[in-house]
């Protein structure tokens, strides 16, 4: 005599799920980089065998096309060495406010260092060779014309028609 136990679906999917192992993700073979000046983001894509020299040459690229020569909002490069690309270094004090960066090494590889999707920040040079401050605009999540809408505490009866 064989006996069949009736299984609610949620007890059907939940005996599945216990079974199954999903297999771990691999790792992409290019990453999706962010570079920020200003008012610009420019997306670079690497191989994650490249160095931040090549990320670097590939930013070069990108600042010095005709698009980006014709704002005059940030300064204009010529090489490599007119900029740095920066990480934001969260602080974990909680007195000190604000956003720190970190150059990265030229010479160091991307695996390891950076992650896909991560953002950098350009840091210019000034005509003394000296690292500027980061700068950059964060855009408003509200559209330019649009107010925020009014706070509406707890609810009220509905008008009558």
């Amino acid at each position: 005599m064989v006996v069949f136990r009736t299984l609610s679906p949620a007890q059907y999917l939940h005996s599945k799920s216990r079974n199954l192992k999903m297999p771990p993700r691999a790792a992409p073979k290019t990453y999706q980089i962010l570079a920020k000046t200003h008012q610009v983001t420019i997306f670079l894509t690497v191989p994650q065998s490249a160095t931040i020299a090549l990320l670097k040459e590939e930013a070069l690229s990108a600042l010095t096309s005709r698009v980006a020569t014709e704002d005059d909002s940030f300064p204009h490069v010529q090489s490599t060495s007119d900029f740095e690309l920066a990480r934001a270094v969260k602080e974990k004090e909680k007195s000190r406010s604000g956003v720190t960066y970190e150059t990265l090494d030229v010479d160091k590889a991307i695996r390891g260092l950076l992650t896909n999707w991560e953002v950098l920040y350009f840091q210019f040079r000034d005509e003394d060779g000296n690292l500027m401050p980061v700068e950059v605009s964060q855009p408003s999540l509200l559209d330019d014309e649009e107010e925020e809408p009014p706070v509406n505490k707890g609810k009220r009866k509905a008008l009558p028609e």
